[in-house]
């Protein structure tokens, strides 16, 4: 896979802007009430396509440096790759926006699993319930605020803006309309 500069960009400036919200609220980024806001970003990770993908995987990795829960944090990259990337996969593949609200779920799960269990026992908390509490707390950001961005970016045609039209049936999408 060969990046071009303009998606290079986009990476560093995704990576940027999570990186940035995870650490201007570090209470509720780094809490067991998981509400991180840079998470809404996800909703633009369908529309960047792999830029998105790996901007919001170097952004968790960056937004993670100043984890007080250390080297554990960043490991928590790689569960925010692997879903971000089937968040992106699956829009592509089918072009439904009501299956990004699925994905964004199955990201919410995966993240709720894997964040809940470092949180569990440094704050003293029943592993179902950190889990729980992770989940929902994504889900929130992803659905109220990620979900709103998504369609919003979409209709604004931001994927015309930095030239990544979807295509319907191997044809721009302005082709086949």
């Amino acid at each position: 896979m060969k990046l071009q500069t303009k998606q290079i960009s986009l990476i560093a400036i995704y990576a940027a802007l999570y990186a940035v919200l995870v650490n201007v609220i570090p209470g509720l980024s780094f809490g067991v009430l998981n509400l991180r806001m840079a998470d809404a970003l996800l909703g633009a990770v369908p529309l960047l396509g792999i830029a998105g993908v790996l901007g919001h995987t170097l952004g968790v990795f960056v937004g993670n440096l100043p984890s007080p829960f250390g080297v554990i944090d960043l490991l928590n990259t790689i569960p925010s790759f692997v879903m971000a990337f089937v968040v992106y996969y699956v829009f592509k593949r089918t072009q439904n926006d009501y299956l990004v609200l699925v994905t964004f779920a199955g990201y919410s799960a995966v993240l709720g699993a894997t964040v809940g269990w470092m949180l569990a026992a440094p704050f003293g908390i029943p592993l179902e319930l950190s889990i729980l509490y992770v989940f929902l707390g994504n889900l929130v950001v992803n659905t109220l605020i990620g979900w709103p961005l998504f369609k919003i970016l979409k209709k604004a045609g931001i994927q015309t803006w930095i030239g990544m039209e979807p295509k319907t049936n191997g044809m721009k999408k302005s082709e086949s309309e």
